[in-house]
């Protein structure tokens, strides 16, 4: 008995598309994981996405890792069709630079969370050779449906609807999960596509006129509510054909992002110990460093040293540590060859600084 065209019949769903896509991702020297399962914190369902690739290189002592989340949809008797407006990228609703990015490298995260960085980003990426992958979006999509190709029907608009919220939750995932998974000095940056097999309209409203045309890929900017807190994603929309040659600009997007993160890395470090902001941000680390040998100077318990301060002295041109203690101990911390050489192994290993410094009775409130 003759097996029914299964074969024939698997190439209407869209795990055809999947494969192929994989095998171009992989081709191009991405690492590759297929179907990765995760649970929607909303609605506490088991949830898939269909690719997440990934290219790591080693940048200082971190490792950079460019991430492409990626929904792979296929209809063929319906067209997707996204529609757009005029775009008003001064509106300050709407955040058109988004950057996804996570690191558990004290130093990389203090600079992402500085003030514009995002924006700086997409104007640096652009600078090291990125062409599309960060553009700005030329119009803004407001909405999107399914149309039937042959009567232009609207159907709806619920596999789109679906691609995008799956693919920022998976994003809202990885970045929530990452904390816990990785140990190693990292910086991940997301990029969240949606490939689509049919043809991509763009349906664009000029006053009371609308004209459509084909695309290959938009940008669309998706806000949603993650956590109980709006986040906004850049999805770009690719038709299938066109998903090689867009990839080529994401290989590029890694190459910039390996130089930019590491800018800014050494960016931080310049400078360092005259900005209150950052020295603060190894605070900890310095005092515990240096604690012992200062307890062992002044003779006290460990427990008892207390808060540090730390700032630049500029009248004097070093690096001035305030200690809550009497000056005798003071004068004995300052005189100290056991205290003098674990404080310069600390500030040259945490604050990659080598001049000088001394300790003063800091105020106790």
């Amino acid at each position: 008995m003759p097996l029914p065209p299964f074969a024939e019949e698997i190439k209407k769903t869209g795990f055809v598309l999947e494969n192929q896509i994989a095998q171009t991702v992989k081709s191009a020297g991405w690492t590759v994981i297929s179907n990765k399962y995760y649970v929607d914190d909303s609605e506490e369902s088991v949830r898939e996405i269909d690719l997440i690739a990934y290219k790591c290189t080693k940048v200082q002592h971190f490792d950079v890792y460019t991430a492409l989340i990626i929904s792979c949809k296929k209809s063929e008797a319906n067209a997707w069709a996204l529609l757009a407006r005029e775009i008003n990228l001064k509106d300050p609703n709407s955040d058109w630079w988004p950057v996804h990015a996570w690191s558990n490298d004290k130093a990389m995260n203090f600079k992402l969370n500085e003030p514009a960085k995002a924006k700086l980003y997409h104007k640096r990426a652009t600078e090291l050779g990125v062409k599309e992958a960060l553009l700005d979006p030329t119009v803004e999509v407001f909405a999107y449906q399914e149309m039937d190709k042959k009567s232009g029907r609207p159907q709806n608009d619920k596999p789109i609807f679906s691609a995008i919220t799956s693919l920022m939750k998976a994003q809202s995932y990885e970045l929530t999960a990452l904390p816990a998974r990785k140990k190693k000095p990292s910086i991940y940056q997301f990029n969240l596509l949606s490939v689509v097999d049919t043809d991509l309209i763009r349906l664009m409203f000029e006053g009371d006129n609308i004209t459509s045309s084909r695309i290959e890929t938009e940008h669309y900017l998706a806000s949603y509510i993650i956590r109980k807190r709006e986040i906004f994603s850049r999805i770009r929309f690719i038709t299938a054909n066109a998903f090689s040659n867009v990839l080529e600009d994401y290989g590029r997007l890694h190459t910039a992002n390996c130089k930019w993160f590491s800018e800014e890395f050494n960016a931080f470090y310049n400078g360092l110990v005259k900005d209150p902001n950052r020295v603060a941000v190894f605070a900890e680390e310095f005092k515990r460093r240096i604690q012992f040998s200062i307890a062992t100077c002044v003779n006290c318990k460990y427990s008892e040293v207390g808060n540090f301060s730390i700032h630049w002295d500029a009248k004097e041109k070093e690096v001035a540590i305030g200690v809550i203690f009497d000056f005798p101990d003071v004068v004995q911390l300052n005189d100290s060859e056991n205290v003098k050489k674990a404080t310069q192994k600390a500030l040259k290993d945490i604050y990659r600084y080598e001049g000088d410094f001394s300790f003063f009775e800091d105020i106790p409130f």
